[in-house]
């Protein structure tokens, strides 16, 4: 008992809070200010999010749209039988790739490339490619070019060229010329026949006809490979169109960080070299030199791709974003975009930023008396709103020890001490994961549950009623309290529920009320923790002149009510459901087969990578609804020494499958001669002992041909 403290003349909180709303009404002005630039600023930086998420979205709507058909052409011309033909007429399939060029301006050519070395080749002609038909002689009308080389009878391949005006009338040809260009030497076409089944997209290269930059797609089919062409300048006017302005920065790279797009078509390839006349090599992203793209690089190249970043370039701040795309071809790619604040601030941001230095020339004058009133009224609050933080997280050990001149405080404080010391002595007798979740959620406890999947645990003392007839009540009651004390903190300590001690056995789950990650592992590890600390205890017992008392454990996982069962005066927390039969019906069971821990199938199933458990049986226990696989937990693998498994342990469980199968099989002969060859090596296996009984009727009395292998119990 700590003194009661002198009084002291209180001050009321009413005048101490009036004086400081008084005082702090003098910052309201510059209070509104500040918070108002703030929130544009939030609001900015939100509505960046949200355009960048929507200009993404748009540039991937607007990508699958630009390729959809030249990935249709290529998959179309790629079925098409006429197409195949390397010596063939493709003259009945001319006008509808003569038409596909007209309707989509992305697409510059199509072709197809035989083993044989021949070549069919269509190209649309716009203004970007005139120099290049100048340069072959054709007429400057020309809207589609045709190129086929063949190889004639005496075996020379030979190219002739045909050029079309735009109502695909010919209005000229070249013929009889020597190729230099042979399909089968080009990446397109390799790239293809390396991945039959799907359409081969290429990098960014310099075509061998136009001389201009593009990329292909490509599909093979028996006898060759369609292409078709998309040039690097009407992809890149497709990128510039999505830019709102020229602030704004788009770049597209793939794993290897090569360039697939850029908002300036000029860095796509790297500078020339000395006696180059055209570059060839695609860039990479190390061979940007734009301030805003490495600066956005640099922050994916340390943390990956992000959805918002901050960047100050030059005195300017942006906005930037790395997302990860995948392309039709399952290929992943990266998509960099950038756009300055400014873009999204507005003239807002400006106005409220010119009120700032007033409103903080009113906060520096008025700043003695907040701190002094903040803090006269603070440091009680404060130690108070610790102390709460502490029962809230349970640490109810030591008592308040404080005081406050406020006089409603000092109530306050006398209050949550009287609270702190209730709690902890209601937590002796309510599951103290419960007490904490309904402090740190503010619920109201009522009759009602709710369905959740949790790792049930009963335990059970073997022969306690003789126990208990054998000793004077007062000692049972003194070593019970030992035995439960060394369990249930076990339990507790593991994130566990002891829900109830129901006579000499414990009643514990885990997944409520709190979740608890991985809780069929945790229900398993605990449990061989509690028959090594039980052994422990029955160790000191021995010492002491005291008999031992041997555990049985039963597990099982599954759904469960969870909730608070009773009436409106008294409540308990508790889970109810067959989940909960099935686990004491295991546990019951190993006073059948002998054994010390049953787990059901469900929890060896997802358990068994870390745990060896047996196969015991297929039973079916009294007031179950259906038939159990049971099995026995031995150890775990890979976990401390008191309960890891032993090299006799996973002898006796293959020993032990290879008899199992047998008895599988319903060979019962068989199956004997292996039980009695299993019992000779363990001899003290009550397991094999009840199944060499079991096969022994059945030899002398068959089961039923249909019979499913369950075991049936009369009794619990």
């Amino acid at each position: 008992m700590y003194p009661a403290p002198a009084r002291i003349s209180r001050i009321p909180l009413f005048v101490t809070v009036l004086t400081l709303f008084l005082t702090a009404s003098l910052l309201v002005g510059a209070g509104v200010t500040v918070a108002n630039y703030v929130e544009d600023r939030k609001t900015a930086i939100k509505v960046a999010s949200d355009t960048f998420k929507a200009k993404i979205d748009r540039i991937n709507e607007r990508r699958l749209a630009f390729f959809a058909t030249a990935f249709l052409m290529t998959e179309q011309l790629g079925n098409d039988p006429t197409f195949h033909q390397a010596s063939g007429s493709k003259e009945a399939i001319l006008p509808l790739i003569l038409s596909s060029l007209t309707l989509s301006p992305q697409i510059s050519a199509v072709y197809a490339g035989f083993e044989n070395g021949n070549f069919f080749h269509v190209l649309s002609i716009s203004e970007a490619e005139n120099s290049f038909i100048a340069g072959l002689g054709g007429p400057r009308t020309t809207r589609f070019a045709i190129r086929e080389i063949r190889v004639d009878g005496s075996g020379v391949r030979v190219e002739t060229w045909r050029f079309l005006d735009s109502n695909r009338q010919q209005i000229g040809t070249l013929g009889n010329q020597l190729p230099a260009y042979d399909p089968r030497r080009r990446d397109w076409y390799r790239s293809a026949r390396a991945q039959p089944q799907s359409v081969a997209r290429t990098l960014p290269y310099i075509f061998a006809a136009t001389s201009q930059a593009g990329m292909t797609l490509a599909k093979a089919f028996e006898g060759g490979v369609v292409g078709v062409d998309i040039t690097l300048d009407r992809l890149m006017a497709y990128v510039r169109s999505v830019r709102s302005n020229e602030e704004q920065r788009f770049v597209a790279f793939d794993e290897e960080n090569r360039l697939l797009a850029h908002f300036d078509p000029d860095r796509m390839f790297k500078v020339p070299s000395a006696g180059e006349t055209q570059a060839t090599e695609l860039a990479r992203t190390t061979d940007l030199t734009d301030p805003v793209v490495r600066e956005a690089l640099q922050i994916f190249a340390r943390s990956g791709p992000y959805q918002l970043a901050n960047l100050d370039v030059a005195g300017t701040e942006y906005l930037a974003t790395v997302v990860r795309q995948v392309a039709r071809d399952g290929g992943v790619f990266f998509v960099l975009y950038a756009a300055p604040l400014s873009d999204f601030l507005g003239s807002l941001a400006h106005a409220a930023a010119r009120n700032i230095p007033t409103a903080l020339l009113v906060f520096v004058l008025a700043l003695p008396a907040i701190i002094y009133l903040a803090h006269s009224i603070s440091k009680p609050l404060r130690k108070l709103s610790d102390e709460a933080e502490l029962i809230r997280s349970f640490q109810l050990a030591d008592p308040i020890r404080m005081e406050s001149r406020v006089r409603e405080i000092n109530t306050l404080i006398r209050s949550m001490s009287g609270m702190k010391g209730t709690i902890r002595e209601v937590s002796k007798f309510v599951p103290k994961a419960l007490v904490k979740d309904l402090l740190e959620s503010e619920s109201l406890v009522e009759v009602g549950g709710e369905t959740r999947r949790v790792s049930i645990l009963f335990t059970d003392v073997k022969d306690f009623t003789r126990i208990a007839e054998g000793m004077p009540a007062e000692n049972l009651m003194v070593r019970l309290s030992e035995y439960f004390e060394e369990l249930a903190s076990l339990i507790i300590k593991e994130s566990g529920t002891v829900d109830k001690f129901i006579g000499d056995a414990i009643f514990a789950f885990w997944n409520a009320p709190l979740p608890v990650a991985r809780h069929e592992h945790v229900a398993c590890a605990t449990t061989l923790a509690c028959r090594a600390v039980a052994r422990r205890l029955n160790e000191r017992w021995v010492k002491e002149g005291l008999p031992p008392w041997q555990t049985r454990f039963g597990i099982h996982v599954g759904e469960a009510v969870l909730g608070n069962v009773g009436s409106s005066d008294r409540i308990d927390y508790t889970a109810i459901g067959d989940t909960v039969n099935i686990a004491a019906r295991l546990e019951a069971l190993n006073k059948y087969y002998g054994t010390g821990i049953l787990a059901s199938g469900q929890v060896a199933d997802l358990c068994s990578r870390e745990f060896l458990f047996r196969r015991v049986d297929r039973s079916q226990p009294k007031g179950a609804g259906k038939a159990l696989n049971v099995f026995e937990l031995l150890g775990m693998i890979d976990g401390p020494e008191e309960y890891r498994v032993t090299p006799e342990m996973a002898k006796l469980v293959r020993d032990w499958n290879s008899v199992y199968e047998m008895y599988a099989s319903k060979d019962w002969l068989r199956t004997l001669n292996a039980l009695e060859g299993f019992a000779t090596e363990h001899p003290e296996d009550v397991v094999a002992g009840i199944y060499l009984d079991r096969v022994v009727g059945f030899l002398l009395e068959p089961p039923p041909q249909d019979w499913d292998g369950v075991i049936h119990f009369r009794s619990k």
